[in-house]
Protein backbone atom coordinates (compact mmCIF):
# COMPACT_ATOMS: atom_id res chain seq x y z
CA UNK A 1 0.00 0.00 0.00
CA UNK A 2 1.50 3.35 -1.06
CA UNK A 3 2.90 5.12 1.98
CA UNK A 4 1.95 2.42 4.52
CA UNK A 5 3.31 -1.10 4.86
CA UNK A 6 -0.06 -2.55 5.90
CA UNK A 7 -3.47 -1.73 7.40
CA UNK A 8 -2.12 -1.93 10.94
CA UNK A 9 0.40 0.81 10.19
CA UNK A 10 -2.39 2.93 8.66
CA UNK A 11 -4.53 2.39 11.75
CA UNK A 12 -1.70 3.44 14.05
CA UNK A 13 -1.34 6.76 12.21
CA UNK A 14 -5.11 7.35 12.22
CA UNK A 15 -5.85 6.40 15.82
CA UNK A 16 -2.88 5.92 18.11
CA UNK A 17 -0.52 8.56 16.70
CA UNK A 18 -3.18 11.14 15.82
CA UNK A 19 -1.61 11.79 12.42
CA UNK A 20 -4.88 12.74 10.76
CA UNK A 21 -6.64 15.93 9.72
CA UNK A 22 -10.15 16.96 8.63
CA UNK A 23 -10.90 20.11 6.60
CA UNK A 24 -14.33 21.34 5.60
CA UNK A 25 -15.28 23.43 2.56
CA UNK A 26 -18.37 25.27 1.35
CA UNK A 27 -18.28 26.91 -2.07
CA UNK A 28 -21.12 28.90 -3.65
CA UNK A 29 -20.88 29.74 -7.40
CA UNK A 30 -22.12 33.08 -8.68
CA UNK A 31 -25.68 33.60 -9.90
CA UNK A 32 -24.51 33.62 -13.54
CA UNK A 33 -25.97 30.55 -15.28
CA UNK A 34 -23.66 27.90 -16.67
CA UNK A 35 -24.75 25.82 -19.66
CA UNK A 36 -25.42 22.10 -19.44
CA UNK A 37 -22.17 20.14 -19.59
CA UNK A 38 -19.99 23.09 -18.56
CA UNK A 39 -17.20 22.56 -16.04
CA UNK A 40 -16.84 25.00 -13.13
CA UNK A 41 -13.67 25.78 -11.19
CA UNK A 42 -14.92 25.87 -7.60
CA UNK A 43 -11.75 27.62 -6.42
CA UNK A 44 -13.19 30.69 -8.19
CA UNK A 45 -16.45 30.54 -6.20
CA UNK A 46 -17.16 32.41 -2.97
CA UNK A 47 -17.26 30.78 0.46
CA UNK A 48 -14.69 28.69 2.31
CA UNK A 49 -11.88 28.69 1.21
CA UNK A 50 -11.89 32.28 -0.04
CA UNK A 51 -12.32 32.72 -3.81
CA UNK A 52 -9.28 32.50 -6.05
CA UNK A 53 -9.49 34.99 -8.93
CA UNK A 54 -6.07 34.24 -10.45
CA UNK A 55 -5.00 37.84 -9.79
CA UNK A 56 -1.38 38.35 -10.84
CA UNK A 57 0.61 40.07 -13.58
CA UNK A 58 -0.81 39.33 -17.06
CA UNK A 59 0.80 36.40 -18.92
CA UNK A 60 3.28 35.84 -16.08
CA UNK A 61 3.62 32.46 -14.35
CA UNK A 62 2.42 32.58 -10.74
CA UNK A 63 1.75 30.15 -7.90
CA UNK A 64 -1.15 29.95 -5.46
CA UNK A 65 -0.54 29.94 -1.69
CA UNK A 66 -1.40 26.60 -0.11
CA UNK A 67 -3.38 28.15 2.77
CA UNK A 68 -5.78 29.89 0.37
CA UNK A 69 -7.05 26.52 -0.89
CA UNK A 70 -8.66 23.66 1.03
CA UNK A 71 -6.25 23.51 3.93
CA UNK A 72 -4.24 20.42 4.85
CA UNK A 73 -1.24 20.38 7.21
CA UNK A 74 2.33 21.09 6.17
CA UNK A 75 4.66 18.15 6.67
CA UNK A 76 7.84 17.90 8.69
CA UNK A 77 10.96 16.70 6.91
CA UNK A 78 10.65 13.06 5.91
CA UNK A 79 6.86 12.87 6.38
CA UNK A 80 4.36 12.15 3.60
CA UNK A 81 0.65 12.99 3.59
CA UNK A 82 -2.11 10.98 1.87
CA UNK A 83 -5.77 11.48 1.04
CA UNK A 84 -7.83 9.25 3.32
CA UNK A 85 -11.41 10.31 2.62
CA UNK A 86 -13.24 12.83 0.38
CA UNK A 87 -16.92 13.59 1.06
CA UNK A 88 -18.90 15.91 -1.23
CA UNK A 89 -22.53 17.03 -1.43
CA UNK A 90 -24.30 19.61 -3.63
CA UNK A 91 -27.76 21.22 -3.53
CA UNK A 92 -30.24 22.06 -6.27
CA UNK A 93 -32.11 20.14 -8.93
CA UNK A 94 -29.51 20.77 -11.65
CA UNK A 95 -26.34 20.61 -9.52
CA UNK A 96 -26.80 17.59 -7.29
CA UNK A 97 -25.27 15.21 -9.85
CA UNK A 98 -21.74 16.25 -10.84
CA UNK A 99 -18.60 14.43 -12.00
CA UNK A 100 -15.80 16.01 -9.96
CA UNK A 101 -12.02 16.23 -9.75
CA UNK A 102 -9.89 17.07 -6.72
CA UNK A 103 -6.91 19.03 -8.08
CA UNK A 104 -3.54 20.29 -6.94
CA UNK A 105 -3.16 23.74 -8.58
CA UNK A 106 0.50 24.19 -9.56
CA UNK A 107 0.99 27.25 -11.80
CA UNK A 108 -1.22 29.74 -13.60
CA UNK A 109 -0.86 32.27 -16.41
CA UNK A 110 -3.57 34.95 -16.02
CA UNK A 111 -5.31 37.53 -18.19
CA UNK A 112 -4.92 36.01 -21.63
CA UNK A 113 -6.84 38.32 -24.01
CA UNK A 114 -9.37 36.17 -25.87
CA UNK A 115 -10.10 39.08 -28.25
CA UNK A 116 -6.50 39.30 -29.51
CA UNK A 117 -7.22 37.28 -32.66
CA UNK A 118 -4.11 36.11 -34.51
CA UNK A 119 -1.63 37.30 -31.88
CA UNK A 120 0.90 35.06 -30.13
CA UNK A 121 0.57 35.94 -26.45
CA UNK A 122 3.92 34.87 -24.99
CA UNK A 123 4.21 33.90 -21.33
CA UNK A 124 6.83 35.14 -18.89
CA UNK A 125 8.38 32.26 -16.91
CA UNK A 126 8.92 34.08 -13.63
CA UNK A 127 8.51 30.85 -11.65
CA UNK A 128 8.45 27.11 -12.30
CA UNK A 129 6.74 23.99 -10.99
CA UNK A 130 7.47 23.39 -7.30
CA UNK A 131 5.59 20.07 -7.19
CA UNK A 132 5.56 17.37 -9.90
CA UNK A 133 8.61 19.16 -11.29
CA UNK A 134 9.09 16.59 -14.07
CA UNK A 135 5.64 17.53 -15.41
CA UNK A 136 4.42 13.93 -15.54
CA UNK A 137 0.64 13.86 -15.13
CA UNK A 138 0.35 17.65 -15.15
CA UNK A 139 -2.61 18.91 -17.19
CA UNK A 140 -3.72 22.30 -18.54
CA UNK A 141 -7.16 23.82 -18.07
CA UNK A 142 -8.40 27.17 -19.41
CA UNK A 143 -10.58 29.17 -16.99
CA UNK A 144 -12.56 32.29 -17.95
CA UNK A 145 -11.74 35.33 -15.80
CA UNK A 146 -14.60 37.44 -17.17
CA UNK A 147 -17.87 36.69 -19.00
CA UNK A 148 -17.27 35.71 -22.63
CA UNK A 149 -19.19 35.74 -25.89
CA UNK A 150 -18.09 32.23 -26.85
CA UNK A 151 -17.39 30.54 -30.17
CA UNK A 152 -13.67 31.31 -30.33
CA UNK A 153 -10.80 29.04 -31.38
CA UNK A 154 -7.28 28.83 -29.98
CA UNK A 155 -4.06 26.85 -29.69
CA UNK A 156 -1.60 26.55 -26.79
CA UNK A 157 2.14 26.06 -27.19
CA UNK A 158 3.71 24.34 -24.17
CA UNK A 159 6.83 22.50 -23.02
CA UNK A 160 6.36 18.79 -22.28
CA UNK A 161 8.16 16.44 -19.86
CA UNK A 162 11.05 15.93 -22.29
CA UNK A 163 11.59 19.71 -22.63
CA UNK A 164 10.18 19.55 -26.15
CA UNK A 165 7.89 22.35 -27.33
CA UNK A 166 4.46 21.16 -28.45
CA UNK A 167 1.41 22.93 -29.90
CA UNK A 168 -2.12 21.69 -29.34
CA UNK A 169 -4.63 21.17 -32.11
CA UNK A 170 -7.00 24.08 -32.73
CA UNK A 171 -9.63 24.00 -30.00
CA UNK A 172 -13.12 25.45 -29.93
CA UNK A 173 -14.55 27.50 -27.07
CA UNK A 174 -17.96 26.75 -25.65
CA UNK A 175 -20.91 29.09 -25.87
CA UNK A 176 -20.96 32.16 -23.62
CA UNK A 177 -19.13 31.39 -20.38
CA UNK A 178 -19.43 33.14 -17.02
CA UNK A 179 -16.25 33.81 -15.04
CA UNK A 180 -14.86 30.73 -13.33
CA UNK A 181 -15.89 28.18 -15.96
CA UNK A 182 -13.76 26.06 -18.29
CA UNK A 183 -13.44 27.63 -21.74
CA UNK A 184 -12.23 24.75 -23.90
CA UNK A 185 -14.65 22.57 -25.89
CA UNK A 186 -12.02 20.87 -28.11
CA UNK A 187 -13.75 19.58 -31.27
CA UNK A 188 -17.01 21.53 -31.19
CA UNK A 189 -18.78 24.19 -29.15
CA UNK A 190 -21.13 21.66 -27.56
CA UNK A 191 -18.59 19.25 -26.06
CA UNK A 192 -16.81 20.76 -23.09
CA UNK A 193 -13.78 19.07 -21.55
CA UNK A 194 -11.95 19.96 -18.33
CA UNK A 195 -8.38 19.49 -19.55
CA UNK A 196 -6.66 20.51 -22.76
CA UNK A 197 -5.83 17.39 -24.83
CA UNK A 198 -2.11 16.78 -25.26
CA UNK A 199 -0.32 15.28 -28.25
CA UNK A 200 -0.07 11.51 -28.53
CA UNK A 201 2.66 10.14 -26.28
CA UNK A 202 3.02 13.34 -24.23
CA UNK A 203 3.08 12.54 -20.50
CA UNK A 204 2.44 16.01 -19.12
CA UNK A 205 3.26 19.72 -19.12
CA UNK A 206 6.13 21.67 -17.53
CA UNK A 207 5.17 25.17 -18.64
CA UNK A 208 2.91 27.16 -20.97
CA UNK A 209 4.84 29.08 -23.62
CA UNK A 210 2.17 30.98 -25.58
CA UNK A 211 -1.52 31.12 -26.51
CA UNK A 212 -2.99 32.16 -29.86
CA UNK A 213 -6.69 32.83 -30.47
CA UNK A 214 -7.33 32.45 -34.19
CA UNK A 215 -11.00 33.39 -33.66
CA UNK A 216 -11.91 35.89 -30.94
CA UNK A 217 -13.95 34.61 -27.99
CA UNK A 218 -14.40 37.76 -25.95
CA UNK A 219 -13.20 38.26 -22.39
CA UNK A 220 -10.11 37.13 -20.50
CA UNK A 221 -8.91 33.68 -19.46
CA UNK A 222 -6.24 31.98 -17.38
CA UNK A 223 -4.27 28.88 -18.35
CA UNK A 224 -3.78 26.75 -15.22
CA UNK A 225 -1.43 23.80 -14.69
CA UNK A 226 -2.99 21.21 -12.37
CA UNK A 227 -2.36 17.68 -11.15
CA UNK A 228 -5.62 15.68 -10.88
CA UNK A 229 -5.55 13.71 -7.62
CA UNK A 230 -8.97 12.08 -7.25
CA UNK A 231 -12.22 11.66 -9.17
CA UNK A 232 -15.67 11.32 -7.66
CA UNK A 233 -19.30 12.14 -8.46
CA UNK A 234 -22.03 13.73 -6.38
CA UNK A 235 -25.35 11.92 -6.41
CA UNK A 236 -29.04 12.72 -6.87
CA UNK A 237 -30.85 15.28 -4.72
CA UNK A 238 -32.89 14.21 -1.70
CA UNK A 239 -36.56 15.12 -2.22
CA UNK A 240 -37.26 15.18 1.53
CA UNK A 241 -34.38 17.38 2.65
CA UNK A 242 -34.07 19.41 -0.55
CA UNK A 243 -30.32 18.82 -0.68
CA UNK A 244 -28.01 16.47 -2.50
CA UNK A 245 -26.97 13.04 -1.30
CA UNK A 246 -23.43 12.98 0.06
CA UNK A 247 -20.86 10.78 -1.70
CA UNK A 248 -17.87 9.45 0.21
CA UNK A 249 -14.65 8.20 -1.42
CA UNK A 250 -12.35 6.44 1.03
CA UNK A 251 -8.88 5.08 0.34
CA UNK A 252 -8.34 1.33 0.68
CA UNK A 253 -12.01 0.61 1.52
CA UNK A 254 -13.43 2.45 -1.49
CA UNK A 255 -10.46 2.59 -3.85
CA UNK A 256 -7.13 0.73 -4.13
CA UNK A 257 -4.03 2.39 -2.74
CA UNK A 258 -3.58 5.89 -1.34
CA UNK A 259 -3.03 9.20 -3.14
CA UNK A 260 -0.17 11.35 -1.89
CA UNK A 261 -0.78 15.05 -1.34
CA UNK A 262 2.53 16.76 -1.85
CA UNK A 263 3.62 19.30 0.74
CA UNK A 264 2.41 22.82 -0.01
CA UNK A 265 -0.42 21.71 -2.31
CA UNK A 266 -3.18 24.17 -3.19
CA UNK A 267 -6.29 21.97 -3.26
CA UNK A 268 -9.53 22.76 -5.10
CA UNK A 269 -12.40 21.10 -6.94
CA UNK A 270 -13.68 21.04 -10.50
CA UNK A 271 -17.30 20.04 -11.19
CA UNK A 272 -19.45 19.51 -14.29
CA UNK A 273 -23.09 20.53 -14.51
CA UNK A 274 -24.34 17.50 -16.45
CA UNK A 275 -27.97 18.17 -15.49
CA UNK A 276 -27.98 21.94 -16.03
CA UNK A 277 -26.70 25.15 -14.47
CA UNK A 278 -24.50 25.18 -11.37
CA UNK A 279 -25.37 28.82 -10.56
CA UNK A 280 -25.81 29.65 -6.84
CA UNK A 281 -25.76 25.96 -5.84
CA UNK A 282 -23.63 25.34 -2.71
CA UNK A 283 -21.04 22.59 -2.75
CA UNK A 284 -20.06 21.34 0.71
CA UNK A 285 -17.86 18.56 2.01
CA UNK A 286 -14.79 17.40 3.90
CA UNK A 287 -11.28 16.22 3.13
CA UNK A 288 -9.53 13.87 5.54
CA UNK A 289 -5.81 13.18 5.34
CA UNK A 290 -3.36 10.92 7.14
CA UNK A 291 0.43 10.99 7.24
CA UNK A 292 3.42 9.03 8.43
Amino acid sequence: MAGFANLRELGLSLVDDGRTWISTFRKVPSAAATVTGQWLDYSYASGNPIPNYYAASPLEAARLEYDKGIIVPRMASGQRQFLHRLTVMSAGATSSTQPMYLLDYLLYYPFVDMDAAGEDQTMTQSTTLQRYVDGVGVQMMVISQSPTVGGGRFTITYTDTTDTQQTTTSMFCGTAQPAGTVVSAVLGTGGLTPFVPLQAGVKGVKQVDSVNFSVANGGLCCVVLVKPLEQTQTLESCAVAGIGTAIEKEAVRGRPGMIQIQDGAFLGLLGQGVAGSLASSPLVGTIETVWR
